[in-house]
């Protein structure tokens, strides 16, 4: 028969087992970053990478993407508008074509590792990297020229902490999401409508999820989105993303059929997010419609 106090024993360690196992760890993207050239024409490689983009519309059309950017890199490991892309459609990996949690855990870890790598390119921001000083802090030896590193790194972020953590986890890993926040200002001191009003976008996504007793508030949550439309009329991630986080919540039938019928109206050439992220909008807006009455019982 087991004492009392073994017992006491096996459950304090099974605890501290859960604890540390929760906690997210990221290796940073400059550790293996090899600036020396190999092989290739990385002008006419990064044409093919951009005409791959305008049809890429299935998972292996964008891993084919992806491909076709690293090897831009490969020949220009200087490139930083192809490495900041790979962090961006791993991002879309993870979140559209990965079912399995360690597929999503792969992609987004790609995100951000290629998106350091690209802030890496910035020498002041790289001399403090490697004097320990964390990338939150970093991040303020950026300019507008690294904006989309940036922000796509604090989205693979969120991504990774939001469908890769689970809610125990996220209780010991609040500090991805905090930090993101330092992140988000350098982007607003910069550039406050960046990528059609992303930081607003996220902000209103963090409204949502947070507690009302932590911050939270839905109606705060509508008042960013709107500061989005404004940003980004044209792009589908913000009415998407309306009737995905808030609508489904509030109960606003109307307005949710309304948005999403919005996003399938647009042609995904021609508003605001990439073609291959505005067909994901557009197929999840499908979906969404199809299941509305489950939302809304």
């Amino acid at each position: 028969m087991k004492t009392p106090a073994k017992r006491h024993y096996k459950i304090v360690i099974t605890a501290l087992f859960l604890i540390i196992s929760s906690c997210a760890s990221f290796n940073p993207g400059w550790e293996d970053t090899d600036l020396s050239p190999k092989s290739g024409d990385a002008t006419l490689l990064f044409k093919k990478a951009l005409e791959l983009e305008k049809t890429a519309s299935t998972g292996e059309q964008v891993k084919e993407l992806v491909k076709a950017l690293k090897l831009v890199v490969d020949a220009d490991p200087w490139n930083y508008e192809a490495l900041w892309r790979i962090g961006n459609y791993n991002i879309l990996m993870g979140a559209a074509y990965s079912e399995k949690i360690k597929d999503k855990k792969y992609h987004y870890k790609e995100a951000i590792q290629y998106c350091e790598k690209a802030m890496y390119l910035n020498p002041s921001f790289k001399q403090q990297v490697e004097n320990d000083v964390e990338i939150w802090d970093a991040v303020n030896q950026l300019d507008k020229q690294y904006i989309d590193a940036m922000g796509y790194w604090y989205t693979a972020r969120f991504y990774y902490f939001k469908e890769c953590i689970s809610k125990f986890g996220r209780l010991f890993n609040t500090k991805i999401v905090i930090k993101n926040e330092l992140v988000i200002a350098r982007i607003d001191s910069l550039d406050p409508e960046w990528a059609g009003g992303g930081n607003y976008f996220s902000r209103a996504i963090y409204l949502i999820a947070v507690p009302e007793k932590f911050g939270g508030s839905k109606t705060k949550a509508a008042e960013e989105f709107e500061k989005a439309f404004k940003a980004g009329p044209g792009y589908l991630v913000n009415r998407w993303g309306r009737a995905r986080y808030l609508y489904s919540l509030t109960g606003n039938k109307d307005g949710y059929v309304d948005d999403l019928n919005w996003v399938l109206a647009q042609d995904p050439h021609k508003s605001g997010n990439t073609y291959p992220w505005n067909v994901y909008f557009q197929d999840q807006a499908r979906l969404m419609l199809s299941e509305v009455d489950k939302v809304f019982k």
